[in-house]
C-alpha cells in the first residue's frame, strides 16, 4: 500500500513527464514553422532532388532569357507589323527587358547559390507568368469569347434556373441529413438534386452552345505562336512552384522574414498588378506622350519637348489707345481672351488656346461657387441631423440619397427640370409669380442651360445638390468624436445655440471641415459627367460657358485625336490640383500648429 509519500512522488512525475511532452511538442512545433537547416539538405535524396531542380531551374532561366531576348529584338524592330498599339509594344518592351536582366541574374545566382537569386527567380517568374497567361487567354479568344459566353448564358437562362434549383436541393438535404442523422427524404432529396443538376447542366450545355469555346481553344492549339505562350506558361509556373519550395529557401538561406516578405507580396500581388497596369503604368505612359506630337491618326511620333505645355499656357498682351479706331495686335496664332480698359489704353490678353484659358475661367468660377454650397449646407443640416430630435435617422437617409444615385440619371431629371418650356423650374417661378406680388416672373419660361450667363450656375446647383448629402455623412462622423461635456459645459454656462456652434462644433470639426473641403475641390476639378450630360449636344456650350478642363482635353484626345496635346492638359490640371490641395494641407497644418 502506497504512503502519502509515494503518492506525492508520482505525481510528482507525472507532471514532469507532462510537462516534458508539452516541451517536446513545443520545440517539434517550432522547429515544423522554421525554415529547413541548409545542412540537412546536403545528405541523401535531398541534395539529389535539390541538384537536380537546381539545373532545370538554370536551363529554363536560359532558355527563358533567349526568348526574353529575341522578343525584345522584335519590338524594337521598327519593320515589325504586329499591329499592336503603341502603349503596348512600350509595355512590352520594359517587360522584356527587365525579364532579360532578371533571367541573365537568375542564371548566374542560381548557380553560385546567391542568396538573392530565389527572390529574383521568383520576381521575374511570377511578373512573365502573368503576362503570358494574360497572353495566352487573348491569343485564345478569351476576352472576346465573354461576350459570346453571356450571349449563351441568356438562352439557357431555364436550364440555368434547373441547376439552380438542383443545387439548393442538395445543400437543403444536406442540411437535413445533419439534423436528422441520414433520414430518408434528405438522402431523397439530395439524390433527387443530384439528378436535377446533372439534366439541367446537360439542358445549359446545349442550349448555351459553347461549341465556338472548343473550337477556339482547338484553332489556338495549333498556331504555334500560342504554344510558345503557354509552354511559357508552364516554364514559369513550374520554376515559380520549385522555388517557392521550403527546402529551397533554405538552401538560399533565405531568413524567416524575406519569407514573410514574399508571402505578402504573393497575397498582394493581384492589387499590386492591378495599380501599375491599370493606374501608375498608364499615369507614367501619359507623361511620356506629353513629351510628343502623338496623335492616334499618324504614325509618327515627333519628340517636341514641352511644346504641348508652352501651347496651352502661351499668352499674349497688347494694347491699343482707348480713342484708337485699331484694335488690338496679337501675335500669329493667338486668339482674343479678356478685353480691359484700364488707364487709358484697351489691354487685351490672346492666348494660343483659348478654349483651355475658358475652361480654367469657368471650372474656377465653378470652384469657388460650388465648393461653399456644398460644404456650408453640410455643416449646418449634419448639426441637426446630430441632435436628439426624433426622426432624425430617416431625414439621414433622405439627404443621403443623392449621393448613392447614379450621376447620368440624376444629370438628365435636372435636365428636364431646367427646360425651357415644360421644366418645372420655370413652372414654379411663373406660379410664385402669379401668386406673389413682390417675384418678377418673366413671361417667357428661362433658357437656363443654353443661356451663357445661367448654364454654367445650372450646373453649380446640380454639383452642389449631389454632394452636399455625402458631405453631410462625413460631418456626422465628425460630430461622433465631439465630447458630450463640451455641450454641457457650455449649456451650464448659458451659451446660445450660435455661440456653441462658433465656439465649439466649428473648431472642433476643423480636421473634417478640411477633408470635406479637399475632397469637394478634388472632384469639382475633375467635373466632367454633369456637363457633358446637361450641355448636349454641344459639350461644354454654350459657347464654352461651361467647358472644363476635363472636357477640353476629352474633345483634344477624342474628337481632334491629340493624344499627346491632351496628355499635357490632364498633367497642368493634375499640378493645379495637387498645388490646390498641398496649400490647403500647409494651411491646415499650420492653423493646427498655432492653436
Amino acid at each position: 500500500m502506497a504512503t502519502g509519500h509515494d503518492t506525492a512522488d508520482i505525481a510528482d512525475d507525472v507532471e514532469t513527464g507532462r510537462r516534458a511532452r508539452a516541451d517536446e511538442d513545443a520545440a517539434s512545433s517550432e522547429r515544423n514553422l522554421q525554415p529547413w537547416h541548409p545542412g540537412r539538405l546536403n545528405r541523401g535524396r535531398y541534395r539529389v532532388e535539390l541538384a537536380r531542380g537546381q539545373r532545370l531551374v538554370v536551363i529554363w532561366h536560359v532558355v527563358a532569357a533567349i526568348a526574353s531576348a529575341l522578343a525584345l529584338v522584335a519590338t524594337l524592330n521598327p519593320g515589325s507589323d504586329d499591329g499592336l498599339p503603341g502603349a503596348i509594344k512600350l509595355l512590352l518592351l520594359v517587360i522584356n527587358g527587365l525579364a532579360v536582366i532578371g533571367h541573365a541574374y537568375s542564371v548566374v545566382g542560381i548557380r553560385n547559390v546567391w542568396r538573392r537569386a530565389r527572390t529574383v527567380s521568383l520576381l521575374t517568374n511570377y511578373i512573365v507568368f502573368v503576362v503570358a497567361s494574360s497572353a495566352a487567354l487573348h491569343q485564345f479568344g478569351f476576352f472576346l469569347g465573354i461576350g459570346a459566353f453571356g450571349e449563351g448564358l441568356n438562352k439557357a437562362f431555364i436550364p440555368f434556373l434547373v441547376v439552380l434549383t438542383g443545387v439548393i436541393w442538395i445543400a437543403f438535404g444536406r442540411t437535413m441529413s445533419e439534423r436528422a442523422h441520414g433520414s430518408r427524404p434528405a438522402t431523397w432529396l439530395r439524390t433527387a438534386g443530384r439528378v436535377l443538376t446533372g439534366l439541367g447542366g446537360a439542358w445549359f450545355v446545349v442550349k448555351a452552345d459553347p461549341s465556338g469555346i472548343f473550337s477556339a481553344v482547338g484553332n489556338g492549339l495549333t498556331t504555334p505562336l500560342t504554344l510558345a505562350t503557354l509552354a511559357v506558361v508552364i516554364g514559369c509556373g513550374l520554376s515559380l512552384a520549385h522555388m517557392w519550395n521550403a527546402r529551397v529557401a533554405a538552401h538560399f538561406g533565405t531568413t524567416y522574414s524575406e519569407t514573410q516578405a514574399l508571402s505578402g507580396l504573393a497575397f498582394l500581388s493581384p492589387n499590386i498588378l492591378g495599380f501599375l497596369f491599370f493606374f501608375a503604368g498608364p499615369l507614367a505612359f501619359s507623361l511620356f506622350v506629353s513629351f510628343f506630337d502623338w496623335s492616334t491618326t499618324n504614325t509618327t511620333k515627333d519628340f517636341i519637348f514641352l511644346d504641348n505645355y508652352i501651347r496651352a499656357l502661351s499668352l499674349d498682351f497688347s494694347s491699343a489707345p482707348r480713342s484708337g479706331a485699331g484694335t488690338e495686335v496679337l501675335k500669329n496664332g493667338y486668339q482674343v481672351l479678356v478685353h480691359l480698359d484700364w488707364f487709358g489704353q484697351n489691354w487685351v490678353i490672346g492666348a494660343r488656346d483659348i478654349e483651355f484659358w475658358l475652361s480654367l475661367r469657368n471650372i474656377l468660377i465653378f470652384l469657388v461657387l460650388a465648393v461653399p454650397l456644398s460644404v456650408l449646407p453640410a455643416l449646418g443640416l449634419s448639426t441637426i441631423l446630430a441632435s436628439k430630435l426624433p426622426g432624425m435617422k430617416i431625414f439621414r437617409t433622405i439627404y443621403f440619397v443623392p449621393s448613392v444615385a447614379g450621376v447620368i440619371g440624376v444629370s438628365i431629371v435636372w435636365g428636364q427640370l431646367f427646360q425651357s418650356t415644360v421644366g418645372w423650374i420655370n413652372y414654379i417661378i411663373l406660379r410664385a409669380g402669379e401668386i406673389l406680388p413682390f417675384v418678377d416672373a418673366p413671361d417667357e419660361g428661362q433658357a437656363w442651360l443654353s443661356d451663357r450667363s445661367t448654364a454654367l450656375f445650372a450646373m453649380i446647383v446640380v454639383f452642389a445638390w449631389m454632394n452636399f448629402g455625402f458631405n453631410t455623412v462625413l460631418y456626422l462622423a465628425g460630430h461622433q468624436g465631439i465630447g458630450k461635456q463640451l455641450y454641457e459645459a457650455a449649456e451650464i454656462d448659458g451659451a446660445s445655440t450660435w455661440k456653441t456652434f462658433r465656439r465649439i462644433t466649428v473648431p472642433q470639426l476643423r480636421n473634417t471641415t478640411f477633408y470635406v473641403v479637399s475632397l469637394t475641390s478634388i472632384t469639382a476639378l475633375q467635373l466632367f459627367d454633369i456637363v457633358w450630360v446637361l450641355s448636349r449636344p454641344v459639350p461644354g456650350g454654350p459657347d464654352n460657358a461651361t467647358t472644363t478642363p476635363v472636357i477640353a482635353l476629352y474633345k483634344e484626345a477624342f474628337v481632334n485625336n491629340s493624344t499627346g496635346y491632351a496628355s499635357s492638359l490632364a498633367w497642368i490640371l493634375f499640378l493645379l490640383i495637387f498645388g490646390l490641395t498641398f496649400g490647403q494641407f500647409r494651411r491646415q497644418r499650420s492653423e493646427s500648429a498655432g492653436s
